[in-house]
């Protein structure tokens, strides 16, 4: 089973970027490249030299193509042989090579969940219920009068579309690859009189049990800060002027916190060994770090990486093991099936003194 974790948060946190930062991490572990399985509409331009190096091989579910089956067949290893292929008849879905791929990065669940949604509203499926109703406008079209279909997703559509997301996540994670990180956005919502925040998809149900479906969940908190830049001055032609402009930071934080503006809590949990859950702390103190164009989700990953080697050889858990051994015997098993196997014991070797027999054994012959 593949690791996996989540990045989510607003609009303009970097979450591309850090599929790119992922496929790094990935090229460099592995030596093999990453998926790129997006249906987010901003496209991909932030990993776009990712792209044309062959570090991320991309494709873009369309909303109008049919995205259900597409994305179940691409959650169970199927890649389409000609993505860029914009006639959905002629795209061939064929098994992955897992010797050339080595982590899948999904944008995002949000964007997924919405259009699942709509596809069921729009072709007005019947899962489990019959299908919300509908109803018909008129507009006149190249001068011909037509008449639009337009439906609203029924309860049945929220249910189903959970289920599949769910089915997605466990399909993705199943797949022979090291690492599947899914991208979302964030959604508030009010749980036991508190204001919360997690990952947005359709309903509010499942929205705190998604973090559980995935190993690390990382929440990315977007602050605005005021900077100074210099300007044309339009009043002084040829000079310039000092003005405020409003920008965002952001820290990517791997432990629960308050937003500062609303008060509502995040969720987020780190993948690592229990034992250096401290030290994951001490790496990034505040239980956050701070993206670059260079690095970001890469470092995080290395430094989890680095704790779980560590945990592997620590000494208590030797020891330990050594105990145990001695206890149940199995050292000297162990070393008893590692002993070399005798040849035959021959006069001439017990002459040379390489063969041993017991004391009076030549004699008694």
């Amino acid at each position: 089973m593949a690791r996996s974790g989540a990045i989510y948060g607003s609009t303009n946190t970097f979450k591309t970027t850090a599929c790119g930062h992922f496929a790094r991490w990935i090229a460099a572990t592995t030596g093999k490249s990453t998926l790129l399985f997006s249906s987010d509409g901003g496209g991909w331009d932030p990993v776009q030299e990712e792209v044309d190096a062959g570090m991320i091989l991309p494709y873009h579910c369309d909303a109008n193509e049919i995205p259900l089956p597409i994305v179940r067949k691409v959650s169970q290893g199927y890649w389409p042989e000609n993505p860029a292929e914009p006639d959905i008849t002629k795209l061939n879905f064929r098994r992955v090579n897992w010797d050339k791929v080595g982590g899948i990065a999904v944008e995002g669940l949000t964007s997924l969940g919405t259009m699942l949604m709509r596809h069921c509203a729009d072709k007005n499926l019947k899962t489990g219920e019959e299908g919300a109703s509908k109803f018909q406008q008129r507009i006149l079209v190249e001068g011909e009068v037509i008449s639009e279909t337009f439906t609203q997703s029924s309860r049945g559509h929220y249910g189903f579309v959970q289920n599949q997301l769910y089915s997605l996540v466990t399909n993705f994670q199943s797949l022979p690859v090291s690492y599947v990180l899914f991208t979302a956005h964030e959604k508030k919502y009010a749980e036991d009189g508190e204001l919360q925040c997690g990952i947005s998809v359709p309903g509010k149900a499942i929205t705190p049990l998604v973090p559980t479906w995935v190993g690390d969940c990382i929440h990315a908190q977007d602050f605005k800060v005021v900077e100074k830049v210099r300007v044309p001055d339009p009043a002084k032609p040829g000079e310039t002027r000092e003005e405020e402009i409003l920008g965002v930071a952001c820290r990517y934080y791997f432990v629960k916190h308050i937003d500062p503006a609303t008060g509502a809590i995040f969720e987020a949990k780190p993948r690592v060994t229990h034992s250096k859950a401290l030290e994951l702390r001490k790496v990034f103190p505040g239980g956050f770090f701070v993206p670059t164009p260079e690095h970001g989700f890469d470092e995080y990953l290395r430094a989890v990486d680095k704790l779980a080697q560590d945990a592997a050889q620590a000494d208590a858990l030797r020891d330990w093991r050594r105990k145990a051994d001695e206890k149940l015997g199995r050292v000297a098993r162990v070393a008893a099936a590692q002993a070399p196997v005798p040849g035959p014991i021959t006069p001439e070797k017990i002459m040379a003194g390489d063969g041993k027999l017991p004391a009076g054994a030549i004699s008694k012959q």
